[in-house]
C-alpha cells in the first residue's frame, strides 16, 4: 500500500489529505479520466482489473482480467465504468473497499457529503449542503446547485446543472448540458436527454428529451 500527502485549498481552507493509491476496475475511456482525477491529487494507479481480455495495459500499467478479492485486499476501488447499470452490479460483486476521487479543480463547498465510490471530474461544482450518494459521476463541468441530492449510481453529465434543492435518484442520468430546474425530482434509473430542459417532476424509469423535457 502506498501512502502520499496532498495539499488542498477548498473555499479558502487549506487540508492536508493523506491519500491511499487506487485500484480501477475498468480501462475504457472513462477511466481514462478517472485516472487523470488521481494524477491531479497525487494519486498513483496500483492496479487495474478489466474483463475485456482484448485489453492487455492502461497505460503504463498491465490489466487484470479476473478480479480476485485476495490482490491487494487493504487498497481501495473505484468501478471505472460509465454505465450506470454495469456499475451498480460490479459494485455489488466486488470485495475491496471503495475510494472516492475529488479532481483537483473541483469547486466545493466545506459542507458537501459525498459517497464512496464516486468521482468527480474537473471543473465541477458542488454548492453547499449538496449530497452525492455512492458510485456516482459528477462529469467534467456540471454544477450541482444547493441542497440538492444525487442518489448511489447516478450520472451528471458533462456541463449538466442540477439547480437548487433538486432531486436525482439511483441510477438515472442527467444527459451532457441538460437543466434540472430548482425543486424538480428525477426519478430513479430515469434518463435526460442532452440538452433536455427538466421543468416537471420524472418517474422512475422514464426517458425524457427537449425542452421543455416530454417522454420520449
Amino acid at each position: 500500500m502506498f501512502l502520499s500527502i496532498s495539499l488542498r485549498k477548498t473555499c479558502g481552507y487549506l487540508m492536508v489529505l493523506i491519500l491511499i493509491d487506487m485500484i480501477l476496475y475498468g480501462a475504457g475511456g472513462h477511466a481514462k479520466n478517472i485516472f487523470d482525477c488521481l494524477v491531479s491529487v497525487g494519486l498513483s494507479l496500483s492496479a487495474i482489473f478489466d474483463d475485456d481480455r482484448a485489453r492487455h495495459t492502461f497505460f503504463e500499467t498491465d490489466i487484470w482480467h479476473e478480479y480476485s478479492a485476495e490482490r491487494l485486499p487493504e487498497e481501495k476501488l473505484i468501478v471505472s465504468i460509465g454505465d450506470n447499470k454495469a456499475r451498480f452490479v460490479l459494485a455489488n460483486k466486488i470485495k475491496h473497499p471503495f475510494g472516492t476521487v475529488v479532481h483537483s479543480s473541483v469547486w466545493m463547498a466545506t459542507n458537501v457529503q459525498i459517497g464512496q465510490g464516486t468521482v468527480v471530474m474537473a471543473g465541477a461544482v458542488l454548492q453547499t449542503e449538496a449530497g452525492i450518494g455512492q458510485h456516482a459521476i459528477i462529469n467534467t463541468s456540471a454544477i450541482v446547485e444547493h441542497e440538492c441530492t444525487i442518489g448511489n449510481f447516478a450520472h451528471i453529465g458533462p456541463g449538466a446543472v442540477v439547480c437548487g434543492a433538486a432531486q436525482v435518484g439511483e441510477g438515472a442520468l442527467i444527459g451532457a448540458n441538460a437543466t434540472i430546474l430548482p425543486g424538480i425530482s428525477v426519478g430513479k434509473w430515469a434518463i435526460v436527454g442532452a440538452g433536455a430542459v427538466v421543468t416537471r417532476n420524472i418517474d422512475d424509469g422514464v426517458k425524457v428529451a427537449g425542452n421543455p423535457a416530454r417522454i420520449v
